[in-house]
């Protein structure tokens, strides 16, 4: 049988066990793991070096499609007026369909003034692509209207 002595015992040790499982402990832990450096967390980059050509639309208009498909001369002046607004450029890739989010290659400064003349054109961008989430991302390091100068309908 065990003793009333060893049974008390035994539930102290279990509290205080239990204390050290305190949420505010995984707090801590989740705090230490940011303090990795990021060389040292082993993160491999997930880009890839393209050439895109496609349209330059506003990423709201074109995949909500709540002002009709988003795209093309027709919708110029509404892209330009969200793109001002704030909404996200993108470039909608002519040859998969995919919008791609845009953003610099200039850090911190956006896209919009980049790709604002290009607004319902076809143009040609080098840069990187990355996906993740469900989400397409083109880093613009060069943009200009594709060689054949054909606007999108």
């Amino acid at each position: 049988m065990v003793s009333a002595r060893k049974l008390f015992t035994f539930a102290i040790g279990f509290a205080a066990l239990l204390s050290c499982l305190d949420p505010s402990s995984a707090q801590d832990v989740r705090q230490r793991q940011t303090d990795i450096p990021v060389e040292k967390q082993r993160l491999v980059p997930a880009t890839k070096a393209v050439v895109m050509t496609g349209e330059v639309v506003d990423a709201w208009c074109y995949a909500s499609q709540v002002m009709g498909p988003g795209r093309g001369e027709k919708h110029k002046a509404c892209a330009l007026a969200c793109i001002h607004g704030g909404v996200s450029c993108g470039i909608l890739d002519e040859k998969t369909g995919e919008l791609f989010i845009a953003a610099k290659h200039k850090g911190y400064t956006g896209c919009k003034e980049l790709l604002l003349p290009f607004v319902a054109k076809r143009v040609t961008v080098k840069g990187w692509t990355a996906r993740k989430g469900g989400c397409n991302l083109i880093k613009i390091r060069e943009v200009k209207l594709a060689a054949d100068g054909a606007t999108p309908k």
